[in-house]
């Protein structure tokens, strides 16, 4: 009996528990009554497959490879057994095969019918549009116009215009004595949370207003403008009314506010810097014009130094703000020729998305100015281009524009505008003038005006925003002046923030952040190394050699001096803080150790509290004891990467452009007259934007329309717009592992988002997925299959599967619908619901019983029953919201509403079957609320799980329920936390894909290791596939698993391994020092080693000769896998000194800075700043006070070195032998750049393991022959054996030949291309399509005047007459 696998596993953990009980007798005869008849069953199985296996071959000399074959198959057996029983497969898999049942599902119709909600959805949101600008145009007809004068009166009598400043809302005094207080000019407003506008507080009776800093809220216009907008909010009210989907509403001026529904508070104070400008917005400049050419031509003469050449490059950097996807671009610079700036992009223009924009902002910062500004060849070239793309049809085939940066041209070189833009000017010339002190500025101004442009002069950094967006209206004149074409845009999708360089901000902060937490970690280290030489000098015993624990019995961390600058005593801390807390629980269970008092006479065990070291942001660090139970909170506090994590919000807008009605208008001019400015009214033909009116659709609320249990398992859906970028893709990554927006994240191609399984290089197109793509962006309906390499766990695993896509577009838009569905079990689904009151009637049961308990959740994202209007009413969790609609579904007026009721207050979304769905599953697994019948003790049902380390057993279905039960506790974040998304977590996939591999089995997973060397009570993950079995299709309806405790699923191993099979001595086994053996998991990572740190790491960082010599055999299969999402971070700020000249303001400089850090590292050692304000002076909270504080101020000598003890707390920390230098504290900061990565991944190919039927095992040797010719010339064996059961296989070396060791980690690297494909790969040209309407030319166009004229000033004769006296006495003095 004992050589069967479970009753083997059982044994050992009696055994373990023998250790800690007092009677072993009872305990067996406990075990042997308690055991079922399915647990005898299991062991009649076991013993006879371990009969098979006992014969031996004797003549093995190299390794027990029969042996290691029996380990394989008793470890196993064992697990799959203990996971049967745990997992209850049985009751559930019976309960789904008697009730379900399985349909086939027709792609095309899925798409279709998906295509048609988004459709319907979308078109909603046009015609609330339409309804804001049909308003808006004609309440500024009807409003009467306040003039500056009345304006003014108004003022004088105390009268202001009332709205709601978005950034005056609800700001109280903190202190003083208006404390609670609103501040001055400052509104409340009531507000109530809103899940369905992103958690923030709105208010939907009113709208609120918002100014940029930069556009005076008290000039006329914009009084005006937000005094006849405020009807809006009736317009807004009605249109989230009747469609309760509608999200933020807003009508963005050409003036520069913003009014926005329903009113919120802005999200910086009126204080604080506000970047926002809602006519930088994508929404606002593919509304207000067409898609246009640029080119624009930046005078770098001689001339153009100091704050011209400022203004200029901010002028050029603004203009670049104001362009779309759908606009074209390039920038040259020009003295005596003209140069690009980007030398790739020479005699081109390039699509203005985010990498090619990147690519001229850096140009940009790099120029120089010399000579004489040559303005024929400039034009020329400029010309010459957009001429050839216009022939050509390339481009955007509509507006073409040339923007001309100087300060100041000779003549007007009207030949050249003769020449290559008469007689119809296609081309417009806009110009901008740098500098106050131009004067005659005639012929700058002639080329905008007689080329349909506009001139502006920009004189200072403040009015560069205001001038550069003065070129936008002129361009919107010919759609004005239709009138009646109102076009509809659409906006890929992008990133809801204030302002597109605001990641390029966020990045800096990290830096910064960064290199603060290296310079607290340097002065930590040096006191650690400071403290380490003062304790050598009086015991030498402290000394320690690199083991897990110290002489104290501390736990250690073993690293490189570069590893702490970096991670400081943090390094995997949560894992430590989990062995601190089970020791404290353990100490509070056992209280009678010694005690003894502490300085405030409380008593408290022998053992310290753990010390932790605190980083206060604003001084030097102390040390303080914590309480355990705020060493989480205290992590989350000092982690800066958490700190600088922004929530992004991915959207895209619907907008349209509102116009003013009226095509004359009154302007007043001032005119020069008798040395005397006057101002004068005439009348003019006009044609001026309003604005733009527009809605948001979050990219959630188009995945909804998609819903997740429709599509499967491992299903997906994708949009791609006209550009051929993804709007949302399960593969598509706007952030970087720091939570940053990447450089490029919304213009990703759906070329760069779906791998295709080839043997090509990098960016080889696939002439499938080429097709795919034209036809989604030609909005055709089609089908196609391909083979594609999917990754999963952060690009560390990878699958490869043939997937079957169906794509349709969507009218109306520039989108394409794709949903992508696993070949095979993809286009099957499980259908199993239960009718409520059919259910009620037939049986009397109560529905809500099926969900008793605490221990359930659902998918947090899903839509099971809402109402329409969430912020009327709140809940405290998703599963209350379920629970409150199971018992609305249970009464008897209860009707199921369709898709799109009549909206209502008290109106509801449900999917009716999603919800029918979940009640079913939540009935198949009621099992999960009962204890296991399996027990070895009947105060403790699960004492037999126990044993194993077992710690939760869970089960997730289709229908997004989350079950579990709690078997033992362990010192980690709860199972549930983390893993609420059902079939959308990569366990749930990957059992589905395991089935296929072995129906009867595990997928055994394991975290992966951070490479610190700390152990932690980490777990080992299991889960295994239900699938439903009728009509020869199988489907899969649930996915159930459990969690082991790492130490004990080990142990368990061990102990298999330890011995022979029946009983029999053997020499060499996987506790000997002979054998190292390995359970490594179907992508090559160790799931079990001798080494309990190397548990999570890949197999080729322990030994790649043999993971080599397996990839050669094909045990495991490389698959090469890229990123084109990746960005890669180029070191920005070298610290040589070699990268600039030395002048004497440099070292005034240094000077400065030095004689500053002096100061303040003074006053910081000093604690002076104490003596100046008591409060400054660093300390806990009040409920802190009882604990300790230690002085950790040193003085380190000079280079100290590591390489020995040094205490930190509780920790010990081993720093290998490296000089510890000033230059350690700097930090290399970085800046980020898009770029193609790379790297091989490893998939275990099982039928190698096999013979027909049969396991097999894999046997390998390598010959290790030494330089040394006295050495033993020996061969190392390995074997590698299947667990049955499992993803899991059994790899054993012999270790008696000693061989040189080669590691190889799995790491992405950058895909090195030579110079003229990198200059290609940002103006890569694929097909896209244009957009549908082009507004660039109107007949009647000439008459309009308006231009910004500049000016041809002659010196006044009075001042020129009173200058020449003054010059004169002053010259007789």
């Amino acid at each position: 009996m004992s050589g069967t696998p479970f009753w083997g596993l059982y044994c050992t953990a009696l055994l373990t528990r023998g250790q800690e009980e007092r009677s072993k007798s009872r305990r067996g005869n406990k075990s042997a009554s308690t055991m079922t008849s399915s647990t005898a069953l299991i062991l009649l199985f076991s013993a006879a497959v371990i009969s098979l296996g006992t014969v031996r071959a004797a003549s093995e000399a190299d390794l027990p490879h029969v042996e290691i074959s029996n380990w394989a198959i008793r470890f196993g057996a064992q697990m799959w057994e203990i996971g049967k029983q745990v997992t209850r497969i049985r009751e559930i898999k019976e309960r789904y095969q008697s009730e379900a049942k399985i349909e086939q599902v027709d792609g095309f119709a899925m798409v279709k019918e998906m295509a048609e909600e988004m459709e319907s959805m979308m078109g909603d949101k046009i015609e609330a549009i339409k309804r804001i600008m049909d308003a808006a145009e004609h309440l500024s007809v009807s409003h009467p116009r306040l003039s500056r004068q009345d304006l003014y009166e108004m003022k004088q009598r105390g009268e202001n215009i009332d709205y709601y400043n978005a950034k005056r809302l609800n700001q109280y005094h903190k202190s003083g004595p208006l404390a609670g207080e609103l501040l001055e000019n400052h509104k409340s407003l009531i507000m109530s949370n809103s899940q369905h506008f992103g958690n923030v507080g709105v208010n939907t009776s009113v709208s609120a207003v918002h100014v940029p800093t930069n556009v005076y809220d008290g000039a006329p216009d914009v009084l005006n403008g937000i005094q006849w907008s405020e009807h809006l909010d009736r317009i807004f009210i009605t249109n989230y009314e009747s469609d309760p989907s509608l999200t933020w509403q807003y009508f963005g001026s050409s003036t520069g506010f913003m009014r926005q529904y329903p009113a919120t508070k802005w999200g910086q104070g009126e204080w604080e810097p506000d970047l926002f400008d809602c006519r930088l917005r994508p929404w606002y400049l593919q509304g207000a014009a067409s898609a246009k050419d640029m080119i624009i031509l930046v005078d770098t003469s001689g001339s153009m130094t100091g704050v011209r050449k400022e203004i200029a490059k901010h002028v050029v950097l603004t203009l670049l703000d104001t362009l779309s996807e759908n606009d074209f671009i390039n920038i040259y610079k020009f003295s005596e020729v003209p140069v690009p700036v980007v030398p790739c992009f020479k005699d081109k223009i390039v699509q203005a998305n985010l990498e090619n924009v990147r690519e001229l902002r850096n140009g940009m910062m790099e120029t120089e100015t010399s000579d004489i500004a040559n303005f024929t060849s400039a034009f020329t070239t400029a010309f010459e281009i957009l001429g050839k793309y216009n022939r050509t049809m390339q481009g955007s085939q509509c507006n073409q524009a040339i923007m001309l940066v100087t300060d100041g041209a000779p003549v007007n070189y009207k030949e050249i505008f003769d020449k290559y833009n008469l007689p119809h000017k296609p081309v417009r010339v806009f110009t901008y003038v740098i500098g106050r002190e131009i004067i005659d500025t005639s012929a700058t101004s002639w080329m905008a005006c007689e080329n349909k442009g506009y001139f502006a002069r920009v004189t200072s950094l403040a009015e560069v925003r205001e001038q550069v967006l003065k070129y936008v209206p002129v361009l919107s004149r010919p759609m004005v002046m239709y009138q009646k074409d109102h076009p509809v845009i659409w906006t890929s999708a992008y990133i809801d923030i204030a302002e597109p360089k605001l990641s390029d901000w966020l990045w800096e902060i990290r830096e910064r952040r960064k290199q603060r937490d290296r310079s607290l970690n340097y002065r930590a280290l040096l006191r650690l190394i400071s403290d380490r030489n003062n304790a050598q000098s009086d015991d030498t015993s402290n000394v320690t050699t690199n083991s897990s624990r110290d002489a104290s019995g501390r736990p250690t961390i073993s690293m490189t001096v570069e590893q702490y600058l970096t991670y400081g005593n943090l390094v995997n801390e949560e894992r430590l803080n989990a062995h601190r807390m089970k020791q404290e629980r353990e100490e509070a269970a056992n209280p009678g150790g010694n005690q003894q008092n502490n300085r405030l006479g409380k008593t408290s065990t022998t053992t310290p509290s753990p010390v932790l070291p605190i980083k206060n942001p604003d001084g030097p660090r102390a040390e303080a004891l914590v309480k355990p139970d705020t060493l989480r909170a205290w992590l989350k506090r000092i982690d800066y990467q958490t700190r600088t994590k922004p929530k992004f919000l991915m959207a895209i807008s619907v907008a349209t452009p509102v116009y003013d009605r009226k095509n004359e208008s009154n302007i007043i001019e001032k005119i020069l007259i008798n040395d005397i400015w006057e101002e004068k009214t005439r009348t003019v033909r006009t044609a001026n934007l309003l604005g733009v009116a527009g809605t948001d659709i979050p990219v959630t609320e188009l995945k909804k329309r998609t819903p997740a249990y429709k599509l499967g398992v491992n299903g997906y859906s994708f949009i791609v717009n006209n550009n051929g970028f993804v709007l949302h893709h399960p593969d598509h990554r706007p952030l970087d592992a720091d939570g940053l927006l990447k450089p490029n994240y919304n213009t990703v191609d759906l070329s760069e988002i779906e791998l295709v399984d080839s043997d090509g290089g990098p960016r080889e197109n696939d002439t499938n997925l080429m097709t795919m793509r034209r036809d989604m962006i030609d909005r055709r309906e089609g089908e196609t299959t391909m083979k594609v390499k999917i990754h999963h766990d952060g690009m560390r695993r990878v699958s490869v599967r043939r997937q079957r896509y169906y794509y349709r577009g969507l009218k109306g838009t520039p989108y394409s619908l794709g949903l992508a569905l696993p070949d095979g079990y993809g286009n099957l689904r499980v259908v199993a619901e239960t009718e409520v009151k059919r259910l009620m009637a037939d049986h009397n049961i109560n529905v809500s019983s099926f969900f008793s308990g605490k221990n359930w959740k659902i998918h947090p994202d899903w839509i099971y029953c809402r109402y329409n209007y969430d912020h009327l009413k709140a809940f405290d969790s998703p599963e209350a919201q379920v629970m409150h609609f199971v018992d609305r579904t249970q009464r008897e007026r209860w009707r199921w509403n369709s898709k799109h009721p009549r909206p209502s207050h008290d109106s509801v979304r449900c999917d009716k079957h999603l919800m029918q769905s979940l009640i079913f599953d939540a009935q198949a697994t009621e099992v999960f609320d009962k204890n296991i019948s399996l027990s070895i003790d009947r105060q403790d049902p699960h004492a037999m799980f126990k044993l194993f380390g077992i710690s939760v057993a869970f089960v997730a279905t289709r229908s997004g329920l989350l079950r579990w039960q709690d078997i033992s506790t362990i010192d980690d974040k709860h199972f549930s936390e983390a893993n609420l998304n059902a079939i959308d977590q990569t366990w749930y996939k990957r059992a589905v894909d395991q089935y296929y591999v072995e129906p009867d089995s595990f997928v055994y997973s394991v975290p992966f290791s951070t490479g610190t060397g700390i152990t932690n009570e980490s777990v080992v993950t299991a889960s295994h596939a239900i699938f439903v079995e009728k009509g020869g299709y199988k489907a899969p309806a649930a996915v159930v698993g459990l969690q082991y405790k790492n130490s004990a699923f080990r142990e368990t191993f061990f102990n298999i391994t330890s011995g022979c099979t029946g009983g029999v001595q053997c020499r060499r086994t996987c506790s000997s020092g002979e054998l190292s053996c390995y359970v490594v998991d179907n992508h090559g990572y160790i799931v079990i080693s001798k080494e309990e740190r190397d548990t999570g790491r890949f197999f080729g960082e322990i030994d790649w000769l043999v993971m080599d010599s397996l990839i050669h055999y094909g045990v495991y299969k490389r698959v090469r896998i890229y990123d084109y999402q990746a960005v890669c971070k180029d070191m920005h700020g070298h610290r040589s000194a070699a990268n600039f000249l030395l002048t004497p303001l440099r070292y005034m400089k240094w000077f400065v800075q030095w004689m500053v850090g002096r100061a303040s590292w003074l006053m910081l050692q000093t604690q002076i700043a104490h003596l100046i304000n008591p409060d400054w002076a660093w300390s806990m909270e009040q409920e802190q006070a009882d604990y300790h504080y230690e002085d950790n101020d040193g003085s380190p000598g000079p280079t100290p070195t590591g390489g020995e003890f040094m205490a930190d707390g509780d920790i010990s920390i081993i720093v290998h032998d490296e000089a510890v230098t000033m230059e350690n504290a700097y930090a290399n900061k970085t800046r980020p750049r898009p770029c193609d990565q790379q790297a091989d991944l490893y998939v275990l190919q099982p039928e190698k393991l096999f013979k027909g039927d049969k396991p097999d095992s894999v046997k390998g040797k390598q010959n290790c022959n030494s330089n040394n010719l006295s050495a033993r010339q020996c061969e190392r064996h390995y074997s590698t054996h299947k667990i049955p059961h499992s993803n899991l296989l059994l790899l054993v070396i012999d270790t008696t030949c000693r061989c040189e060791i080669q590691k190889q980690k799995i790491e992405m690297e950058e895909v090195k291309i030579n110079e003229s494909l990198r200059c290609e790969r940002p103006q890569e040209n694929l097909y896209r399509e244009r957009p549908s309407v082009c507004l660039s030319y109107h007949p009647e166009e000439e008459e309009i005047k308006q231009c910004g004229k500049g000016s041809n000033l002659l010196p006044s004769p009075i001042l020129l007459t009173a200058v020449t006296l003054i010059y004169s006495v002053l010259k007789s003095i």
